[in-house]
């Protein structure tokens, strides 16, 4: 049991070193369904600032394009980034405090182990 409650909280914690790689290595090869809900709820919160990313690149670059104006570029692309900058630490706080949750979770905790 301490071997899945450290891979549920590395999955999490992943975030600071190799935030894609690790959830899906452990969602693959884990042996427990528990240790894979929390690696494919790891990697969602992983990949969701990506995907952000690229499309407020896209946003940008086609606002840009299709209004000619680098006023309006600069409005979109700067609220863009700030809600993606929100959006980041939100999901750095949620992956922090998952991770602890799992170090410090009691094997009989229900409201923890969504899975049973």
């Amino acid at each position: 049991m301490k071997d899945q409650k450290i891979l549920n909280a590395l999955s999490y914690f992943s975030l600071f070193f190799a935030p894609i790689l690790v959830p899906l290595a452990i969602w693959i090869f884990s042996a427990t369904e528990n240790t894979k809900h929390h690696a494919k709820v790891a990697l969602l919160t992983h990949i969701i600032p990506a995907i952000g990313g690229f499309a407020s690149l896209f946003l940008v670059s086609f606002v840009g394009i299709s209004t000619n104006s680098s006023n309006v570029t600069g409005i979109v692309g700067l609220g863009l980034m700030v809600a993606i900058g929100i959006m980041i630490v939100i999901l750095a706080v949620f992956n922090i405090v998952r991770g602890i949750q799992a170090l410090v979770a009691k094997e009989d905790n229900p409201l923890f182990n969504t899975i049973d």
